[in-house]
């Protein structure tokens, strides 16, 4: 796997793009005006016109620059300008939608106006009708959809199988039968018949991730496992989700990493931590910021004010 760095541009508020590997060697010269991060083998790259197109893992464009924006593949297909397209960059779902998401479970949330959300499947054909204010990706067979101004969950279907009766804009997606959510200003994780199965009591959470979940209680963050046990007392002023037994942590100004027992796997020496992905995290000290490997050697470094490449938002919350 490649790994994105940033350099800034002499005289500029602009960076250019490459991409280094698990090493910190140059594999991909900074020169594009923007990217992302590999998956299936293939990272979207942005040329100087503003289009984006897709490069392999030897840092040869593979996929011509045509597009607006960039996107990553998943499942063998790619969500970018309102349609799908294969690793040969041809369209396979014609782009028609002004949102479309990824596909889980057969099913990617989409729009045509951009107000009203449905379903649709691989070919391109609205399964569940758009009539939804918002929703999330299925999980579990279950998917979180916005109702006026509530979330509930319905099935491949279309039913509403749990109530629209949660609050804000914090759901997840059901993980070993569960999922995250929030009503009278706490949140806990409920089961697959809206029951809550670990109490809303606290201020906030984030999603399970490798059987825990990160929350917060009395403004500090802690974690527990998946019968709603603290494992971790609440000691911390950020917890991020663990990635490959690692969790970014935070104790006042400097951060590391913890295991799932709450002891310090890499000493808390940096000013920002974000979870790994694959072989290295990023982490920030100062003006600059590094990728390092799991037993904390730092294998690459920025100039200072070099754009943070952060890690990619895990697609299925």
């Amino acid at each position: 796997m490649l790994y994105p760095i940033s350099v800034p541009i002499q005289g500029s508020s602009d960076d250019l793009f490459g991409y280094i590997d698990d090493r910190g060697r140059v594999v991909v010269v900074p020169s594009y005006a923007g990217c992302g991060h590999f998956f299936e083998g293939k990272a979207a790259v942005v040329d100087s016109a503003g289009k984006g197109g897709f490069i392999d893992t030897r840092g040869e464009l593979v996929i011509s620059h045509q597009f607006k924006g960039v996107g990553r593949f998943q499942g063998g297909m790619c969500s970018i300008n309102g349609g799908y397209v294969n690793h040969s960059g041809q369209w396979i779902i014609a782009p028609t939608f002004l949102v479309a998401s990824a596909f889980s479970e057969g099913h990617a949330f989409a729009s045509t106006d951009g107000q009203r959300f449905g379903f649709i499947n691989t070919s391109g054909q609205f399964v569940i009708h758009p009539e939804f204010i918002s929703c999330r990706h299925f999980r579990e067979g279950l998917a979180a959809v916005r109702i006026e101004d509530r979330w509930g969950y319905i099935d491949w279907e279309g039913n509403l199988e749990i109530p629209a009766v949660f609050e804000g804009n914090f759901v997840t997606g059901f993980q070993n039968g569960i999922a995250g959510v929030r009503i009278d200003g706490r949140s806990g994780f409920i089961n697959r018949k809206g029951a809550f199965v670990i109490g809303p009591e606290y201020e906030d959470l984030r999603p399970f991730s490798e059987g825990f979940a990160c929350i917060k209680k009395s403004g500090k963050w802690g974690m527990i496992n998946e019968e709603g046990r603290l494992i971790v007392p609440c000691l911390f002023d950020e917890l991020r989700p663990m990635t490959s037994g690692a969790a970014p942590a935070k104790k006042g100004n400097l951060a590391g990493f913890i295991s799932s027992e709450g002891d310090w796997l890499i000493e808390p020496k940096f000013d920002h931590c974000f979870g790994f992905f694959g072989k290295l995290a990023v982490v920030q000290h100062g003006e600059v910021y590094s990728y390092i490997q799991r037993n904390g050697e730092i294998v690459w470094t920025s100039v200072e004010g070099a754009q943070i490449q952060y890690p990619p938002v895990t697609l299925f919350v």
